[in-house]
């Protein structure tokens, strides 16, 4: 992929919170809170993590992506679970993997019934074509979320992200700003040996070519458990191949 500025900025803002992971010999309990807040605490102490009910809408491709494109993230899910062993941690099940535009409705926000056929005209509007998305890296945050780091061809994906922003004036102010795809959760501390197993694996894979996502629709998702275990596809919408 060329390096424009656009993929500069990006890894740059993937760089400058990952970065911080390693400045400790370990995760740190409080860091790992925010995760764990996002799963049943039961499930948590019975070592089975079950994301947690919310009500949550939102705008994503993928649910699921193509063959090749799951193979290639399981297989970082894969290699990262070897290293934890028996550490607790939650992979997103393959099915639900997906890349996140913009949420409409996070789970403590407001909401108005009227916004529905508002999002769908929005959505009916987006003039991007079909796109390709590069996962190129991954890397583990403070909070022992792990991320496939992806690039947008043409900055895509944040063309759309700005049409629902600019043309819908409810959308939260808390949005992401990046193009990344969430693999899972690291949910305790792991120990220092483990640790420095896994900081060395993911310099290793920083910048690391993993997969190449051809990115063809959209989906207006009513999200009812964290990480798409149980959801309600309200409208897809196909991207056009060409111009019109």
């Amino acid at each position: 992929m060329i390096q424009s500025t656009h993929f500069i900025g990006l890894k740059a803002a993937y760089n400058k919170v990952g970065a911080d992971t390693w400045l400790c010999d370990d995760f740190l309990t409080s860091n790992l809170k925010r995760s764990r807040l996002l799963f049943e605490p039961q499930s948590l102490k019975s070592l089975n993590p079950r994301p947690k009910s919310v009500d949550v809408n939102a705008l994503l491709s993928g649910l699921p992506f193509q063959e090749n494109v799951i193979n290639g993230l399981l297989t970082v899910q894969q290699d990262i679970s070897e290293i934890l062993n028996n550490t607790l941690h939650y992979w997103v099940k393959p099915q639900n993997l997906g890349i996140e535009y913009c949420v409409f409705k996070w789970p403590d926000g407001s909401w108005k019934s009227e916004w529905h056929p508002l999002i769908k005209d929005a959505i009916s509007e987006i003039e991007q074509l079909v796109y390709i998305l590069d996962i190129r890296g991954v890397q583990v945050n403070p909070d022992g979320c792990v991320v496939a780091r992806g690039y947008d061809c043409n900055r895509s994906l944040f063309r759309i992200r700005e049409h629902m922003q600019k043309t819908l004036s409810f959308l939260p102010e808390r949005q992401s700003g990046w193009a990344h795809i969430p693999l899972g959760r690291i949910l305790e501390p792991v120990g220092k040996r483990r640790f420095k197993k896994l900081n060395a694996y993911f310099h290793e894979k920083a910048n690391s070519h993993i997969t190449t996502v051809e990115i063809d629709r959209v989906h207006y998702v009513n999200e009812t458990r964290w990480y798409m275990e149980e959801r309600t596809t309200l409208l897809s919408r196909l991207l056009q191949k060409n111009a019109q």
